[in-house]
């Protein structure tokens, strides 16, 4: 028997905290000194830095709005407006110890992932020392059903905006299935013409992804421009645009 618990609007997925703390002048480049989130975002800090994401920079970089692969909002996720997310640093307006205390919302969105962070510590005036300590908890979104073994389905079609966008020469799509269906999703230019298909298989309900490379059906590099991006699954469609820069 297959028990389900249905989350409507955003709310608590997993009601444990994980409190992670990184000690001032403690080594960045070791694991335990790494809140190792996901596969691609492991939050740290050098001595004299801000918060950058090793897995993909190799410190802070505010022109590429590190940590790269996070979006902050200074509120909890249920009350943040998606227009309103930007990088930690803009986020906290230039004084990380003013937000101590505070509860703000992390977003991953290669991974569609939402987090409830409570700043905790965070040493030194002027960046130095390189310590913070906060509690993240998972939190959902969208209206999800989650099943007696953990899994996590949506129970409405929905595809969301590349990442990152504008791209080069790598972005990540991602959509909801709701249940098991045919999904094709297909690259167009801007005149309609097809580009590249992607996905076309049948899939089971989940929360799902794919990369595109920039390039063709025939493994060729594609211009810069604007392109479609289209999913069909069942009687669902939906289109959205992207921009690639060389």
């Amino acid at each position: 028997m297959i028990c389900y618990l249905l989350l409507i609007s955003a709310s608590v997925l997993n009601a444990d905290s994980v409190v992670f703390t990184k000690a001032d002048s403690a080594d960045w480049t070791l694991p335990e000194n790494q809140d190792r989130i996901t596969d691609n975002v492991w939050i740290t800090r050098k001595h004299s830095q801000s918060l950058f994401n090793i897995a993909q920079e190799d410190g802070y970089s505010g022109n590429s709005g590190s940590p790269v692969g996070t979006l902050w909002s200074d509120t909890i996720t249920t009350a943040a407006d998606s227009a309103n997310y930007t990088s930690f640093v803009a986020m906290h307006g230039g004084s990380p110890q003013s937000i101590i205390g505070d509860t703000v919302s992390l977003y991953l969105p290669q991974d569609g992932l939402y987090f409830d962070v409570t700043i905790l510590s965070y040493s030194g005036g002027g960046n130095s020392g390189g310590g913070f300590s906060y509690s993240r908890t998972a939190v959902t979104t969208s209206v999800d059903i989650i099943t007696d073994d953990g899994s996590v389905l949506p129970v409405a079609y929905a595809l969301h905006q590349n990442y990152p966008n504008p791209f080069n020469p790598v972005t990540t799509l991602r959509y909801n299935l709701p249940e098991n269906r045919l999904v094709n999703i297909i690259i167009y230019d801007m005149l309609g013409r097809r580009v590249k298909t992607l996905i076309n298989q049948n899939q089971d309900a989940g929360h799902k992804s794919v990369t595109w490379d920039a390039t063709n059906d025939f493994g060729k590099p594609v211009s810069a421009g604007i392109y479609l991006y289209q999913i069909q699954a069942g009687e669902y469609i939906s289109t959205k645009k992207m921009v690639l820069l060389k």
